[in-house]
């Protein structure tokens, strides 16, 4: 079989891969209570999951980004899609082949994230590399993340509809098809690299003399961080603190989340050329700000549910934007720096949540403890957003990013 020519199946595989990470991040917490209720486990195991898919990814993102340019684009997204599906079945058997089921959930909570780790720093450069440039492509792929969630939460409430969720485990085996296929196909299209782009990236050792770059560190960790502390607990939230039932509690929580979110991404994917990001950004984080905020104090259950669905837009763009500022700024920033920025975005990712869940555990206020405790990456974002809005491009910033790039000589 030939390979296909056009890089629009390029873009297309890879916005199923970022629904793929959709899938291994946002699965699990949405079978919380199952595994509660099948295995007995307590508030803070749960929480350890969490924190194990963030730290597992942080991992991948530290050590990677060498070895991705060595052994290749494709080789990489394809190996991360035999992760994500191998980590799915084994979080399906294990758990009943084990005596500890909640150690066999870990392992496949473990290799899945593997596979997660390795598309978040692979994923955005692949796009970022394609010839035929799209200043809204980067948006676009992360829509599909949220898009990708959405159809995560339909797919598991029309399962459990039907099936007992004494059942789960057959739902995770389903899902771990479509890596599968994804991988399959992504191997026929064409894949270039940013070095063939852009000319060869500038090394890490210069990206960390760039002072900028660590304003994006910080933007895209608290973007991570306000993102996932909500996605992660809303189901888990309408469950166990509003005492809504699982259908109701996952079609207004997470998948009102999502739904926003994507459609946040989407509109910038569309229409991002017209969008000034330095001057939006701000203004996203005061209003999600304000979600925490609300969320924290209010005891009117619909009130909470449509806030956290509000979170969803305000947080749409900051992961995207993030990227795309970056890659104008430090354009030369290449693989290495795609690696650097995910993980910042996945030590927020793995903060965000987890302090939201020991905090809750600790606390006598519950989850609302936890999420008003979220409050500070949303202060972070603030100041982070407007110190960047500030940025210029003067004459004396562009030597410098030459002269780190290699192109004037010290």
């Amino acid at each position: 079989m030939k390979r296909l020519k056009s890089y629009r199946h390029t873009f297309a595989s890879c916005c199923v891969a970022s629904g793929i990470q959709a899938l291994t991040v946002n699965l699990a917490p949405l079978l919380f209570v199952s595994f509660q209720e099948s295995f007995d486990i307590s508030l803070s195991k749960l929480t350890a999951l969490i924190t194990v898919t963030f730290l597992v990814q942080l991992l991948m993102d530290a050590g990677s980004a060498k070895i991705m340019d060595k052994i290749g684009y494709r080789t990489a997204v394809i190996l991360s899609h035999v992760f994500a599906s191998s980590g799915l079945i084994l979080m399906a058997a294990l758990p009943f082949a084990m005596s500890n089921s909640y150690v066999g959930l870990m392992i496949g909570t473990i290799i899945c994230s593997i596979g997660g780790g390795i598309a978040e720093v692979i994923i955005s450069p692949v796009v970022e590399a394609i010839p035929e440039k799209n200043v809204g492509n980067m948006s676009l792929l992360h829509s599909c993340y949220c898009f990708g969630y959405l159809a995560v939460v339909l797919i598991t409430v029309g399962y459990f509809l039907i099936f007992d969720k004494d059942n789960w485990q057959y739902l995770v085996l389903a899902f771990a098809v479509i890596p599968i296929i994804n991988a399959i196909y992504f191997f026929f299209v064409p894949c270039s690299t940013l070095d063939e782009q852009r000319g060869e990236s500038m090394p890490l050792k210069n990206l960390f003399k760039c002072k900028r770059f660590y304003l994006f560190f910080i933007l895209i960790l608290c973007a991570g961080a306000c993102e996932q502390a909500m996605s992660q607990w809303v189901s888990y939230f309408a469950e166990k603190g509003l005492n809504l039932s699982k259908t109701l509690g996952d079609l207004v929580g997470p998948f009102s989340f999502a739904l926003l979110m994507g459609l946040g991404r989407l509109f910038y994917g569309l229409f991002g050329r017209k969008i000034k990001l330095a001057k939006i950004l701000p203004i996203l984080g005061i209003a999600t700000l304000a979600c925490y905020i609300t969320v924290a104090i209010s005891e009117i259950p619909m009130l909470s549910l449509i806030i956290c669905a509000l979170c969803g837009l305000a947080v749409s763009i900051m992961w995207p934007a993030a990227l795309d500022l970056a890659s104008r700024n430090i354009s030369k920033g290449g693989t290495a720096m795609f690696a650097m920025l995910a993980l910042g975005g996945d030590i927020g990712c793995t903060l965000g949540p987890s302090i939201v869940g020991y905090v809750s555990d600790a606390s006598e206020f519950g989850l609302r403890g936890g999420l008003a405790a979220a409050i500070v990456f949303a202060v972070m974002y603030i100041v982070a957003s407007l110190a960047i809005s500030k940025l210029k491009k003067s004459d004396h910033s562009q030597m410098l990013e030459n002269k780190l790039n290699g192109d004037i000589q010290p």
